[in-house]
């Protein structure tokens, strides 16, 4: 089996170290900047890269050493012959890594998104055209761990491991290049987690935790800020209140109503995967919550998210500040938000709650989206949103024509 993954971070670390040690899987790396392959290499000359985990709560953390894998910039290299093609990468990256493996892309090539992010899909069909019938593609809902404290190209750590895994595929499954291809995926990740594929794509850019938590915890702790650094940097998601868990629930619930508006026009359409916040997080860390009363203790007692703290900039008399330049409004608004909100435009649905955050995190990228309640802002082509494709109506962002 030849595997591709692509990216460079902590995700990328780890399905590239677990990938490895597998029988009759070949594994390689592509990242498109010759300085951190030259990097990963040399350390790979002489030493294997280190993937230290723990497969259930409270057991003893264990290590594993990869087996030798090929990491390159040459698109040709990497693409020549891959069976599956994991993007493990932020989202506005996928659009340009297509782009440059799409010549050496064959027919009956996996493409998977771990996390593909919302609007995964629609970076997929305008890159592959002509190539997309012959191709598979399948986007998840995170990546299969929490993972990072990554020494490049060394080692990562895997903390926690989720209980399941949802994604969602298109394409015509006989004709990839691997029979029962979800069943070898589930081999290479292990007992855990649970793979589960289930309804339409758009279910999965609808179900994005990241889109609708990170934001709005970033609006619940910083919107009364008062612009003074602080001395300690603040917990992320054990440090939300009961206002910010509320607006959680809020948007969730904003978001089941496109589901449902969609589900109504078109009741072939499975988007069941789209479930209310509190549910995502019992499916997936049930055995890390200490209290599951609701959103706001769930949040707070949930050990999987031990020390996790919000993204702050170090000043030079140990100060903090927010960092509102972090991935979590970077990516999680324009390829993530408002990704939702142009779908909710498309259905009909009105959304003050995502308008809210939306509004108020734009600022702090000094992008502009959202202006009043229309999403027609000047920055809108920077975005995966599906109005920046030309996609208008439910039909074209259903795919039904594909």
């Amino acid at each position: 089996m030849q595997i591709l993954i692509c990216g460079a971070g902590s995700g990328a670390h780890a399905l590239a170290g677990i990938f490895s040690q597998k029988s009759n899987v070949n594994v390689r790396v592509f990242i498109n900047d010759s300085n951190k392959v030259q990097r990963w290499n040399e350390h790979l000359n002489n030493h294997s890269l280190t993937v230290t985990f723990r497969e259930e709560k409270n057991k003893d953390w264990s290590k594993l050493q990869s087996q030798p894998f090929l990491v390159t910039d040459d698109p040709a290299q990497a693409a020549c012959n891959s069976d599956i093609i994991i993007f493990v990468l932020p989202a506005f990256l996928h659009l340009k890594y297509l782009k440059l493996l799409f010549p050496y892309i064959e027919e009956g090539c996996i493409l998977i998104g771990m996390p593909g992010q919302n609007g995964f899909e629609f970076d997929v069909r305008y890159a592959l055209r002509r190539k997309l019938n012959s191709c598979i593609v399948i986007n998840f809902e995170s990546l299969p761990w929490v993972c990072g404290n990554r020494e490049f190209g060394k080692s990562v750590e895997i903390m926690s491991i989720k209980t399941q895994l949802l994604g969602a595929l298109q394409g015509n499954p006989s004709n990839a290049r691997i029979p029962k291809f979800i069943v070898e995926l589930q081999k290479l990740l292990g007992n855990l987690p649970k793979l589960i594929i289930s309804g339409h794509l758009l279910g999965m850019t609808l179900v994005s935790p990241n889109a609708y938590s990170h934001p709005p915890i970033i609006y619940g702790r910083w919107k009364n800020w008062d612009g003074q650094p602080l001395d300690y940097k603040p917990l992320f998601y054990h440090g939300i209140d009961e206002y910010t868990a509320e607006l959680l629930g809020k948007l969730s619930e904003e978001i089941l109503t496109i589901s449902r508006q969609i589900g109504q026009e078109y009741p072939q359409i499975d988007l069941s995967e789209v479930i209310f916040v509190y549910d995502w997080d019992m499916n997936h860390y049930s055995e890390y919550i200490a209290d599951k009363t609701n959103i706001h203790t769930v949040f707070l007692t949930n050990g999987a998210y031990n020390g996790i703290v919000h993204p702050m900039l170090q000043m030079p008399n140990g100060t903090y500040l927010p960092n509102f330049n972090h991935r979590y409004l970077t990516e999680d608004i324009p390829f993530g938000l408002v990704v939702i909100r142009g779908i909710a435009a498309i259905a009909g649905v009105k959304t003050p709650y995502i308008d809210l955050v939306l509004s108020w995190c734009q600022n702090k990228l000094r992008k502009e989206y959202l202006i009043g309640s229309e999403l027609i802002g000047k920055d809108i082509g920077e975005t995966r949103c599906p109005q920046r494709y030309g996609l208008t109506t439910l039909p074209e962002i259903l795919g039904l024509d594909w």
